[in-house]
């Protein structure tokens, strides 16, 4: 659960989000979750959201993720 603060479509058909739930810090690079989904939620909108845990996800050209939340669905509240 936290709030999506970016939000990019159309890569590799999927949504890239950011959601920050106020842990974590920006100097320890861990203050948020990078998720995929083929939902289109907007920058400031709160989310649940739910789908399969990743680590160390490789997509190439720089795209590499520590942990990533692939095929996430927001789950209503």
């Amino acid at each position: 659960r936290g709030v999506i603060v970016k939000s990019v479509s159309g890569v590799l058909g999927r949504t890239f989000v950011h959601v920050r739930d106020g842990s974590g810090s920006a100097d320890g690079a861990d203050h948020d979750l990078s998720a995929t989904t083929l939902e289109k939620p907007i920058i400031g909108q709160r989310v649940l959201l739910e789908g399969k845990v990743s680590t160390d996800k490789d997509f190439g050209a720089g795209y590499s993720y520590p942990v990533l939340l692939e095929d996430a669905r927001v789950v209503p509240e």
